[in-house]
């Protein structure tokens, strides 16, 4: 889960990270100004929380290991 609404998941491969909706709606039924801007604003802040999960993943990406932990390639460079 990814935020709080949990309407946003984020995956992440060998490929990269990618922000997918868990559903095809995001808001329920808004009839004001300000439910349409709160309902906007929970997404949106949703959403900055999946940018950080995807550029704290991508960092893991760079540094060669998939898994979170998980020694790189460079680390068995140093031991020798």
């Amino acid at each position: 889960m990814t935020g709080i609404l949990d309407k946003f998941h984020v995956e992440h491969g060998s490929h990269g990270a990618r922000v997918l909706a868990r559903s095809n709606q995001l808001t329920g039924d808004c009839v004001t100004d300000e439910e349409i801007d709160n309902a906007i604003q929970m997404l949106k802040d949703d959403l900055d929380a999946c940018a950080r999960e995807m550029k704290r993943l991508v960092e893991l990406n760079r540094r060669g290991a998939l898994f979170e932990g998980w020694p790189s390639p460079a680390d068995d460079m140093l031991e020798a």
